[in-house]
């Protein structure tokens, strides 16, 4: 008897592996690469036309991962460098993430809409320090403002 339950769970886990391995994914591969490249020109697109000073732009990291048949989650961290109002250089760090959704279409390719787009997290790196100094205080200013008298709390006898 436990011959032919060894065998039968053989069986069932043989099937069930076949099935897994052999299913293909409802987002495939090819669509990730694709969503990946465009959010990269998108990236760029948006970067040239909101910073034109910008240059050296890299892009740290992109990925997608599939929420759904029919969403996306692309997570993006780019760098670039710029030259601030003082003439200082400086690196600013974006990171962020979007959604992007599946819209039906007639014909047969994917149509993929940003749904979505947040920045997470921006960094700016100067490239050369900056001294700063505080005002100079005259002693006028140095004196504290006066407290108001406040009034003795009644003593419990």
């Amino acid at each position: 008897m436990k011959k032919i339950v060894s065998l039968v769970v053989f069986v069932a886990a043989l099937v069930w592996t076949w099935n897994v391995i052999h299913t293909n994914e409802a987002i495939g591969f090819e669509t990730h690469a694709g969503i990946q490249t465009k959010l990269a020109e998108l990236i760029k697109a948006t970067l040239t036309a909101k910073k034109p000073n910008a240059k050296d732009l890299r892009i740290e990291k992109l990925w997608t991962e599939s929420m759904n048949d029919n969403k996306v989650r692309a997570v993006f961290a780019y760098k670039f460098s710029e030259t601030s109002e003082a003439g200082e250089a400086l690196e600013q760090i974006i990171e962020g993430e979007a959604v992007l959704h599946r819209e039906p279409t007639e014909d047969k390719t994917d149509k993929w809409t940003l749904q979505s787009v947040k920045t997470t997290n921006d960094i700016v790196v100067f490239s050369e320090g900056s001294t700063v100094t505080p005002d100079t205080v005259t002693p006028a200013e140095a004196t504290p403002a006066a407290t108001p008298a406040t009034t003795p709390a009644p003593e419990h006898h």
